[in-house]
């Protein structure tokens, strides 16, 4: 099973390196550049773990209408679809 885990992910990274052709460079070339390959990676997976979750929050509290209870507010309907947006919310890490 082990073995089997090992020649795919050996597989996997040719095929990885043909698609990209870095199989034609020197080592240290193919370092560098599997260095910032992995930094984007990296920085795509941090961003959409963190920030995504809130945009497609925002986005469906766009697309869909939202209830008011009393009927339709002063400012009109638009203002029911335009609060979602305006509303900041603090993300904090810790």
């Amino acid at each position: 099973m082990l073995q089997f885990v090992k020649k795919s992910l050996v597989n996997l990274y040719l095929q990885y390196e043909l698609v990209t052709n870095i199989y034609m460079f020197e080592p240290w070339e193919k370092k560098l550049i599997n260095g910032f390959v992995a930094i984007i990676l990296s920085l795509v997976i941090f961003s959409s773990y963190f920030y995504l979750p809130s945009y497609i929050e925002t986005f469906l509290q766009f697309i869909t209408p939202q209830q008011q209870q009393g009927g339709i507010s002063s400012a009109g309907p638009a203002a029911s679809y335009a609060a979602p947006i305006l509303q900041a919310e603090k993300i904090s890490i810790s």
